[in-house]
């Protein structure tokens, strides 16, 4: 009988302590568990409340020519295939690590997948950059084609002063597709929309913000249905 005693309590002590961790354990942690609260994680860290994919709120900012962008020095957080991992800007609005100089450097740009669609020591760019030893500027940036990114090139070598030595740019097939409804994003409310769709004979149409904040607060009112407030 003391052993069933025994056994029951250490049983009811790691399901009290597993829900515990459950609703405590702090972000950074479980975020080292690729499975662990998936569903929290991606709805509260990262909600897929805009209509480009699970990204934390005001990590994009309006953009007057190109309609948004990475903001400078954001924090957050991005979903993809059951992972939720950190994610962050740099001051001149890159997912980069902070660069203390600019010289001889290589100029990164492309897609989500250059940006970023896996962890920041994951991401090609800073994988050649840790094979080279050569400084890599890794500014992609996710849902663009090469005029959004030749805009954006432009403006940081303003800003930095110095030339690249070269730039190495990745695209998809679907850059075609950006290039062409270009400028078609904005962000309302911190969220990251699409203003801009094709219409039956593939012509650009506007899509007004009344119609994009009304999905928004419907996204935002299936996720408090839900039990999640953000």
């Amino acid at each position: 009988m003391k052993i069933v005693l025994t056994l029951l309590i250490v049983l009811l002590t790691i399901i009290f302590f597993d829900v515990m961790m459950f609703f405590f354990l702090p972000n950074e942690y479980a975020l080292n568990f690729n499975e662990y609260r998936e569903d929290f994680q991606r709805d509260i860290l990262a909600p897929n409340i805009g209509m480009q994919g699970p990204f934390s709120k005001d990590y994009f900012v309006k953009h007057e020519k190109r309609g948004f962008d990475n903001g400078k020095n954001k924090k957050g957080y991005h979903w993809v295939n059951g992972i939720t991992y950190p994610i962050w800007s740099n001051s001149i609005g890159c997912f980069d690590k902070e660069h203390a100089q600019y010289e001889d450097y290589v100029y990164l740009t492309g897609d989500s997948y250059t940006w970023g669609y896996a962890p920041f020591h994951e991401k090609f760019g800073t994988v050649i950059e840790n094979l080279t030893g050569i400084q890599i500027l890794k500014c992609g940036i996710t849902h663009t084609g090469q005029q959004h990114q030749y805009d954006k090139f432009v403006e940081i070598v303003e800003q930095i002063g110095i030339l690249p030595k070269a730039i190495i740019v990745f695209y998809c097939a679907n850059d075609i597709a950006n290039d062409y409804a270009y400028p078609h994003s904005t962000v309302i409310d911190g969220w990251l929309v699409d203003n801009v769709g094709l219409d039956k004979d593939d012509k650009r149409v506007k899509i007004s913000e009344i119609e994009l904040r009304k999905s928004i607060d419907k996204k935002l009112l299936d996720l408090s249905l839900r039990g999640r407030s953000l």
